[in-house]
């Protein structure tokens, strides 16, 4: 139509371009209304039908999903393979552990409360001496083989808590610490008689400290404050705990790596190396700083060894002696949460996958560092697994 603004043709020249013009202007508004008006419903024959609506038509895309072949919607999800899966599974020697609210001790088995939780199992005379978290509580108890529990103590609230716990070598007595939800709070050293649960010796203490171990030598304590300090030795009785050696105020520590079970010999970890203690009170008579050492660490039966977890993060054997070190066959991408020596020559080792979900228990070989997995039946995959020391 611009083009016919200041058109210099006669007249009778235009009339029929304006024409042509016009027909096309109303037929293009004909076909937009004929579009744009919704469609009448087909006739029924019978008068009283009532139409039914058309379901709108799925409208597909037709640019392919790049996740339509990697992922099929009726396709399970692909597992995980667990990280010990190349370790055969064996069954056996024994091991006593604890799984949730199941307890094996001594050939034993037992259940707790549903629900429960064991944090923390040492071997007794009588029977095993569990902490347990149970409806809200945390409860240090016996379990005895006729199925009694004898309660030692219950914790309720954050007024009172326990740190820790060890059994004597002759399986007689138990020793823990206590503490306060306040930094502020009372803290002291508890031993109860298995026997009774009578308490035998509570002494309140300036610091809140963890029970590690209990060996020939005494109580091993931790300092249960970030970020710790030097490990201490304490004779159940009326007596302070005395320092191991002495604090390293230039790079904090050392910190207890494991105590002997026999004599008076401590290793600890500090600024990189492992040192060897040998007189209470006194300075490391050797540094071993060829690997960094930490927990979980515990010492061999016979004295002359270590195991502990290495920097990588992998398992060593240290021999106190000559210095060496010897790796274990852990599998990688867990988090090894506790290691406890099954004898001379084999150290059991409790690992969960780093989520948290799966659990198992291996036994290694020191002398060859072969690992294995231990079947230990229904608690074998629990992420909860404790052993006993």
């Amino acid at each position: 139509m611009a083009d016919l603004i200041g058109d210099d043709r006669p007249p009778s020249r235009r009339v029929p371009v304006l024409a042509f013009a016009l027909v096309l202007m109303l037929g293009g508004y004909a076909v937009i209304r004929h579009l744009s008006a919704p469609q009448a419903a087909p006739a029924d024959a019978s008068p009283t039908a009532t139409a039914t609506p058309t379901p709108p038509a799925t409208r597909h895309s037709a640019i392919p999903s790049p996740y339509s072949s990697a992922y099929p919607a009726s396709a399970a999800p692909t597992p995980v393979p667990r990280p010990w899966a190349g370790l055969p599974v064996r069954v056996g020697p024994h091991v006593d552990f604890a799984a949730g609210d199941r307890v094996v001790a001594a050939g034993r088995s037992y259940r707790l409360d549903p629900g429960d939780l064991v944090l923390a199992m040492d071997r007794g005379a009588v029977g095993p001496v569990v902490l347990v978290q149970s409806r809200g509580s945390t409860v240090l108890e016996q379990l005895r083989p006729d199925g009694s529990r004898l309660v030692l103590e219950a914790f309720h609230d954050e007024s009172r808590l326990p740190h820790g716990l060890a059994v004597d070598p002759t399986g007689r007595y138990a020793a823990y610490g206590t503490s306060s939800g306040t930094a502020t709070g009372p803290s002291g050293l508890v031993v109860r008689d298995l026997r009774t649960g009578e308490v035998v010796v509570s002494r309140s203490t300036r610091l809140p400290y963890g029970v590690r171990d209990w060996v020939t030598s005494g109580v091993v304590l931790t300092v249960a404050l970030d970020p710790g300090g030097p490990p201490y030795r304490w004779v159940p009785g009326p007596g302070r705990p005395v320092p191991v050696t002495s604090p390293d105020r230039a790079h904090g520590g050392p910190f207890l790596l494991a105590a002997a079970p026999y004599g008076s010999s401590w290793t600890v970890t500090g600024d990189g190396c492992t040192g060897l203690v040998d007189d209470l009170g006194a300075v490391p008579v050797r540094q071993f700083c060829r690997t960094q050492l930490g927990e979980p660490a515990a010492w061999s039966p016979d004295g002359d060894r270590i195991v502990a977890r290495g920097a990588r993060p992998v398992l060593e054997v240290l021999d106190l002696r000559t210095g060496r070190t010897t790796q274990l066959g852990t599998p990688g991408r867990v988090f090894v949460s506790q290691v406890v020596w099954g004898g001379p020559d084999r150290v059991l080792v409790a690992v969960r996958t780093l989520a948290g979900g799966l659990g198992r228990v291996l036994s290694c070989r020191v002398g060859t560092g072969r690992c294995v997995q231990v079947a230990l039946g229904e608690g074998s995959r629990s992420p909860d697994l404790v052993l006993s020391r």
